[in-house]
C-alpha cells in the first residue's frame, strides 16, 4: 500500500528491520496476523475494547494481555506511561508500538529495543522526530458504541457542563445560577444540578439529549493540544459542542464546534446557540460525521492498520 506525501510525513520510520525480526516471520505465515494488546490495567478501558473490537472487524486476531510464553505475533500495542516504557519485557512482535496520553516523553537512554510512539500531541511527536524515534500522529479517539445513537432525540437538558470538577473552573461556579445548567461528571456536588451516570453508555444517552455542552479545558494544559475525549463524546451523542480555545479541535472539526477565545464568553455563545437550534442543527450534523470519519474506534483502528501497513511496504 503506497500512503500519499502528506501521510508519509506524519511518520518517521527506519528503513530497515533487524535481524530478529526476519527469523520471526516464518512463524507468521499461513495464519491471520496476530495483535497483542497490553493494557495498563486488567480490564480493557471502552476506548480500548472498541479499538479491539474494530481490529477483529479487520480480521486479525487479537490477544488482550497474553502470557510470556504466546507465539509471535505481527504486533504488539502497549498502552502504558512513559515511565513504564523501559522495563516493557521483549515482546515476540514483529512490530511494537506504545500509546499514551500522557504530556511527556519516555527516556528512551538505553534501550537497544525502541517501539513505534504512538501520540496524540504534535509536538511531542516533533520531539520524537528530531531525535530519530519512529512515532506517528495518533489519537485513540472514543468507542462511539456507547456515546452514538441513530436518529433523532429529544433535547431533555438545554445545557451541560460536560466533564469533572477537578480543573479548577471559576466559570462552572458562575453557571451554577443558571437555572437551564446540569452537571455530567465526578465530584461534583449532590444538589439537583448535576446527572449521575454509572458508565459511558449513560453519559452517552445523557448527552444525546443535550442541547448544547460545554466542555471546557483549562489554558496550557495537555488538553488543549489534543482532541479531548469529552469533545468527541458529545459530538458523538448530537450535542452542540462548546469549548475553550484547541488548535486540535480546530484544526479536525472546523466550525462545527464552537470555540471561545475567552472563557468568559461560554455562557453567552450558550444562550446564541439555544436561541437558534437550527443553525446549531447544522453544526452538530457535520461534528458528528466528523466524529465518525476521524475520532471513533473504527477510524482509529483503520489509522493503526495503515500505520502497520506502511512499515510493512516500507520494507518491500
Amino acid at each position: 500500500m503506497k500512503l500519499s506525501a502528506a501521510h508519509k510525513t506524519g511518520w518517521v520510520l527506519a528503513a530497515a528491520i533487524a535481524a530478529v525480526v526476519l527469523c520471526t516471520l516464518p512463524f507468521l505465515a499461513g495464519q491471520k496476523a496476530v495483535i497483542s494488546i497490553y493494557s495498563d490495567s486488567p480490564v480493557l478501558g471502552a476506548r480500548e475494547e472498541g479499538f479491539v473490537r474494530e481490529l477483529k472487524k479487520n480480521g486479525y486476531r487479537v490477544r488482550v494481555n497474553p502470557s510470556a510464553k504466546s507465539s509471535p505475533a505481527l504486533a504488539a500495542v502497549w498502552f502504558k506511561p512513559p515511565e513504564a516504557v523501559s522495563g516493557l519485557p521483549a515482546d515476540k512482535a514483529v512490530y511494537n508500538f506504545v500509546y499514551n496520553e500522557a504530556y511527556y516523553p519516555f527516556d528512551w537512554r538505553g534501550l537497544r529495543n525502541i517501539p513505534v510512539v504512538l501520540t496524540p500531541y504534535r509536538d511531542l511527536y516533533e520531539h520524537y522526530a528530531r531525535a530519530n524515534i519512529k512515532s506517528a500522529l495518533f489519537s485513540l479517539g472514543i468507542n462511539t458504541a456507547e456515546f452514538a445513537f441513530p436518529g433523532a432525540v429529544a433535547k431533555k437538558y438545554p445545557l451541560i457542563w460536560y466533564g469533572d470538577n477537578n480543573k479548577n473552573a471559576p466559570l462552572a461556579d458562575e453557571m451554577r445560577a443558571r437555572r437551564d445548567i446540569r452537571f455530567l461528571g465526578k465530584f461534583w456536588p449532590r444538589d439537583g444540578k448535576d446527572v449521575p451516570a454509572t458508565g459511558d453508555r449513560e453519559k452517552g444517552q445523557i448527552l444525546a439529549q443535550t442541547a448544547v455542552a460545554v466542555v471546557y479545558s483549562p489554558a496550557n494544559t495537555p488538553d488543549t493540544k489534543k482532541i479531548p475525549s469529552g469533545v468527541a463524546e458529545a459530538a458523538a451523542a448530537g450535542a452542540l459542542v462548546i469549548t475553550t480555545e484547541n488548535a486540535a479541535v480546530r484544526e479536525a472539526y472546523g466550525d462545527s464546534v464552537i470555540m471561545a477565545q475567552n472563557e468568559k464568553d461560554i455562557p453567552a455563545l450558550a444562550d446564541y446557540y439555544l436561541a437558534h437550534p437550527e443553525i446549531a442543527a447544522v453544526k452538530i450534523i457535520t461534528a458528528r460525521s466528523i466524529t465518525a470519519q476521524k475520532m471513533s474506534s473504527a477510524a482509529v483502528a483503520a489509522r493503526f492498520i495503515e500505520i502497520l501497513n506502511w512499515l510493512q511496504d516500507s520494507e518491500n
